[in-house]
């Protein structure tokens, strides 16, 4: 998820493609972008990054509620 914020201010600040920097973001978070377009083809380029933050808080919810022992009897 801090990968994706980094490349968004990345981009913001830079915008070149072709710095080091910006290359090692891109290649770090392509996969999750991939899947997120996978999923949400209807998404335009632009809310890739939003919906991929979204996607991620949602799983890690998911693993959390799934994974936490049973407190109420």
């Amino acid at each position: 998820m801090w990968m994706i914020m980094g490349r968004i201010i990345l981009t913001l600040m830079i915008g070149n493609r072709q710095n080091i920097m910006m290359n090692a973001f891109i290649k770090i978070t392509e996969p999750v972008y991939r899947i997120t377009r996978k999923i949400m083809p209807f998404a335009k380029e632009s809310c890739t990054p939003g919906l991929s933050i979204v996607l991620l808080i949602i799983i890690r919810l998911a693993i959390v509620l799934t994974l936490q022992p049973g407190t109420y009897k």
